[in-house]
């Protein structure tokens, strides 16, 4: 098992392989690590290099697949004051991440 620590914002978050569930496509895990990080409104949104770091995956393929889940529904974005896009899940996108489970 390997274990990464890194920085978002104020905290540390270990990034740990087992701490994702293995069998779902790459786009879900998306999600499911917006739900993780609690991503869940506005004010709690995240930065597409947040995902992209945690995932160890290029920014620009987390955006993409984040911009799809927008058009579906699953995710809401918004433009902060610095010019930057957040991503948050919505409603639908916290049950399809709960699906994931049953």
């Amino acid at each position: 098992m390997q274990l990464n620590i890194f920085k978002v914002g104020a905290y540390n978050f270990v990034n740990c392989d087992e701490r994702l569930k293995e069998d779902i496509p790459i786009s879900e895990k998306i999600l499911q690590t917006l739900h993780n990080l609690c991503a869940t409104a506005p004010d709690l949104a995240r930065r597409s290099e947040e995902l992209a770091r945690f995932l160890q995956m290029d920014m620009a393929e987390v955006e993409k697949i984040l911009e799809e889940y927008g058009c579906e529904g699953y995710v809401e974005c918004y433009t902060n004051a610095e010019g930057g896009k957040r991503f948050f899940l919505t409603g639908k996108g916290i049950i399809k991440v709960c699906a994931l489970f049953t």
